[in-house]
């Protein structure tokens, strides 16, 4: 009984040891993509140390997908970013071979902290220091490491200049 406590022990550890390599990898060699922030309820701000995300992209993948009673859980659109590295939608990814300077961007719909679906990009919130509320409430984008299947990590806020905040 011990010995297979001490395998289940090893396993687990191993298995974050690989999840945690493969974001550390993202981090090191995804691209930068920023995502326009979409207005959310401030209220956020003073209710704790985080703030609430929502994406324009979100919304536009939302449009895209028609007014389905149950959107797919998991997606994947596809984007193309502009000189300043703000992405654009362009369409949902149908499997088929992308354009020049088009990407991936894997997405997930999920209920929102406001009723209805919504749909994310890597997360819904962003938290920082105490005390730093101001700071961030000037966030105008979300900075993104992208990996070539799409798969995003957020990794900081930018402001209107795409200042990093």
């Amino acid at each position: 009984m011990k010995r297979w406590i001490l395998i289940a022990w090893a396993l687990t550890l191993a298995l974050a040891a690989v999840g945690i390599a493969g974001k550390e990898a993202l981090l090191a060699r995804g691209d930068t993509v920023l995502l326009r922030l979409a207005p959310v309820d401030p209220r956020s701000l003073m209710q704790g140390d985080y703030m609430a995300l929502n994406f324009d992209l979100g919304n536009q993948i939302r449009t895209a997908q028609g007014p389905a009673q149950r959107p797919p859980r998991d997606g994947v659109a596809v984007i193309r970013r502009d000189a300043q590295g703000v992405a654009s939608f362009v369409r949902l990814h149908d499997g088929g071979p992308l354009g020049v300077g088009e990407q991936l961007l894997r997405f997930q719909a999920a209920r929102s902290r406001w009723g209805g679906a919504q749909v994310q990009v890597s997360t819904d919130a962003y938290f920082f220091q105490e005390g730093q509320g101001e700071r961030f409430a000037r966030a105008m984008y979300g900075e993104f490491r992208v990996g070539a299947d799409g798969q995003a990590l957020l990794v900081g806020l930018r402001g209107k200049e795409m200042e990093t905040l």
